[in-house]
């Protein structure tokens, strides 16, 4: 993100389709080496040439491809001819070893793909035996410019199930959460029926005889990717303008920008606090640090009620006095629904995050950190599942991280412990494993994993990464 913002800076989202000759220089700069490969294949080669600690099993990603592709012109539906290269391209990656395609629905670019376009890449993946991977959160019809999405994602989870149907493969819906949209928060007759019709979707699915799993985000509050304590963040359309906290805090004094930062949300030009989409935004911003101690522990519908102003101004009057303000995001104020899924006999876990260390930070606005999910994602799922809630035995809870995934993502002797399988090991207590993050500040390991082996080799060691890197890309056998 820090790359991209340095070469081509924007307001409002990054601009992801930038040329590689741009993005080459700085990164080189940074890193000290360029990108040099145009098929998975030949980054399957630097990959192995530089090391790697965990296996790595990979998907080829369709908004990579259709970008390949389309370049920037891709905010339409492509043509007969380039849905032909598309399937190229996809053959290639399959070739190259990939275990099956990725789609971002709901995301650009591939949130302006047709149905048509996805299933003839699908099909080309399943011609290799390979399986469809699904962020699917989208409306049934292609995203098209100025044209507002309906608010309910469950067309889209029907989307990937109907490309398992058409193209007979396997199909996995990323971090499946509620698909219909409950408003307003904490009605719980209406949050489980949001579970149980999500959950049908599945069941109808896999009853009707094709193969159809999902995985779970752990930390049920923050997503997977980023996470940011600062209250400011919200706003960080203006806090990049800004620069700094403090000349934030002082721009705000303007009515005029308070005023049109005001029009902008109403708009929708910020997701989070998007009022059509989230009318219950305010709900989910609980401040956590703030020298007005007052404010400490509540949302910001609470302290807009105690102001009497309406929730924008007051999360810009709370900045105001407090740039430095932190925060949580608190959507559900337990993680109950995240339980119901887990019970689910063919859900697993999937963190949605990278490979960082403890000091990663962003270097722009709004200064993000990894997400809890990076450091202590699959020890959350094992503690609240196993020791605190006992909604899994042990040997359940592990089944859905290791020889279920293993499975589905065609993996041969991997995720199991029997003679002549591969020694992928964690040797842990599941009485005192803890995860120690905290959305204030979330890069903390996790207590109570001692001993990591990834083909037979020791990774970490009490505790401590030992620098082997073991790791092997897992080619589609």
């Amino acid at each position: 993100m820090d790359l991209y913002q340095d070469v081509r800076p924007r307001i409002y989202q990054n601009d992801w389709q930038i040329p590689r000759d741009l993005i080459n220089p700085r990164h080189k700069e940074l890193h000290g080496w360029e990108i040099d490969w145009s098929t998975m294949g030949e980054y399957f080669k630097r990959v192995e040439e530089t090391g790697l600690t965990p296996n790595f099993s990979p998907l080829v990603g369709h908004g990579d491809i259709r970008t390949l592709v389309m370049g920037t012109d891709y905010k339409r539906k492509a043509t007969k001819k380039e849905i032909r290269v598309m399937k190229k391209h996809t053959e290639q990656a399959m070739e190259d070893g990939c275990i099956g395609l990725s789609v971002g629905r709901g995301y650009d670019p591939g949130s302006y793909a047709a149905f048509e376009e996805v299933l003839a890449c699908a099909k080309v993946a399943k011609k290799y035996g390979g399986i469809y991977a699904s962020h699917c959160m989208r409306s049934k019809e292609p995203k098209e410019e100025g044209k507002e999405q309906p608010p309910n994602p469950i067309a889209g989870v029907l989307e990937a199930i109907d490309i398992g149907r058409k193209a007979k493969m396997s199909v996995q819906i990323s971090h499946l959460g509620n698909q219909f949209i409950v408003t307003p928060m904490d009605n719980k007759i209406m949050d489980e029926a949001a579970v149980r019709a999500t959950l049908k979707a599945v069941d109808d699915a896999r009853e009707e005889g094709l193969d159809v799993n999902f995985d779970v985000i752990p930390h049920h509050n923050t997503g997977g990717i980023f996470t940011s304590p600062w209250l400011a963040g919200s706003l960080n359309t203006w806090l990049k303008m800004a620069g700094s906290l403090e000349q934030f805090a002082e721009n705000l004094k303007m009515e005029d920008l308070r005023d049109d930062i005001k029009a902008k949300i109403n708009e929708g030009k910020l997701f989070m606090l998007n009022p059509k989409r989230f009318p219950d935004w305010a709900d989910w911003l609980i401040v956590r640090v703030c020298k007005e101690e007052k404010f400490v522990d509540k949302c910001i519908t609470e302290i807009a009620e105690e102001m009497g102003k309406e929730p924008l101004d007051a999360l810009m009057d709370v900045l105001m006095i407090d740039p430095a303000t932190k925060h949580e995001r608190a959507r559900n104020k337990d993680d109950w629904m995240k339980l119901e899924y887990y019970k689910h006999p063919e859900m697993m876990i999937g963190c949605d995050t990278f490979a960082v260390d403890e000091v990663t930070v962003n270097r722009h606005p709004s200064w993000f950190f990894p997400n809890q999910n990076a450091f202590g994602g699959i020890v959350r799922y094992l503690r609240r599942t196993v020791r605190e809630e006992k909604i899994l035995t042990l040997e359940e809870a592990v089944r859905k991280i290791t020889s279920l995934p293993a499975r589905k993502h065609l993996m041969k002797d991997r995720g199991v412990l029997v003679k002549g399988a591969y020694a992928d090991l964690v040797v842990m207590n599941p009485e005192t494993i803890e995860d120690m993050g905290t959305q204030i500040e979330p890069r903390r390991y996790p207590k109570g994993v001692e001993h990591v082996f990834v083909n037979g080799v020791q990774v970490i060691e009490k505790g401590k990464h030992t620098g082997a890197m073991p790791g092997k890309i897992l080619y589609r056998e």
